[in-house]
């Protein structure tokens, strides 16, 4: 995990902290563990949100999940017949519940029986906890780098899904969980809303198997010159106004 993250550090360098999440089916193997913020009532992006950008340990279980699809996605409940008919974006993301049922049928879920998601910056991981996957919030470009990264050893494409919904609790966790590949995701407008997501601000889930994977991508793409930031080709004798132009007039003026 240290090589990981001193690898992201160097190589692409996002604002907030990458956050470990776990999805753990018993409720025991917390019991010891001194979690920041718990009993709340919060939705899956608030815990990253908190865990990202202020380096606090977060636990919500079925009780204490505020958002019944983020709920219904990581597996803390099951998912309720008005989310899998679609009624709860009827007329908001889709003209008619045919087309809401649709998108939510194609939404990543994990199979319920998650006793709760417990989620923490990566670089202060508790003691004997494993992550199951990595969530990243970054910018397009450093986005770009993670792309590049993932296809370093075996190439072809990467392919992203979105549903222009649920974007850190569907893609970023549950697709990540059930697939064990890497995903970007579009942050949604619950993220946006109450969990203060950016406009500029795309995310990245990556699984455990994955992190030296990446690393080792990340570190020899940068080695062969694929750099974040992006180094602009600034120009020599760059054009300017005649006035603007230092002169040999300027020059013998200073001597």
């Amino acid at each position: 995990m240290e090589h990981f993250l001193a690898t992201v550090k160097e190589t692409v360098n996002p604002a907030t902290q990458p956050v470990g999440v776990n999805l753990i089916r018993d409720a025991a193997v917390i019991d010891s563990l001194k979690i920041k913020v718990r009993d709340k009532r919060l939705a899956v992006c608030q815990q990253i949100a908190y865990s990202r950008m202020y380096s606090w340990s977060t636990w919500v279980d079925a009780g204490t999940s505020h958002c019944a699809i983020g709920a219904a996605c990581t597996g803390l409940i099951t998912p309720p017949e008005r989310i899998l008919d679609g009624t709860v974006n009827t007329g908001v993301y889709q003209e008619n519940q045919q087309a809401a049922a649709a998108m939510q049928e194609k939404m990543p879920r994990v199979q319920p029986g998650v006793a709760g998601v417990l989620t923490y910056p990566l670089a202060r991981p508790f003691p004997g906890i494993v992550p199951d996957l990595v969530v990243i919030y970054v910018n397009s470009a450093q986005t770009m780098r993670f792309v590049q990264a993932f296809l370093y050893h075996k190439g072809g494409e990467f392919v992203m899904k979105t549903s222009g919904d649920a974007g850190v609790c569907s893609r970023a966790i549950a697709q990540v969980a059930l697939t064990g590949e890497p995903t970007i995701e579009i942050p949604c407008m619950g993220d946006r809303r109450f969990a203060v997501a950016q406009d500029h601000e795309l995310m990245v889930g990556i699984p455990h198997q994955w992190l030296e994977r990446t690393a080792e991508g990340l570190t020899a793409t940068h080695k062969a010159g694929i750099r974040y930031p992006v180094p602009f080709q600034i120009p020599i004798e760059c054009e300017l106004p005649p006035d603007y132009v230092t002169s040999e007039q300027d020059m013998e003026n200073h001597e």
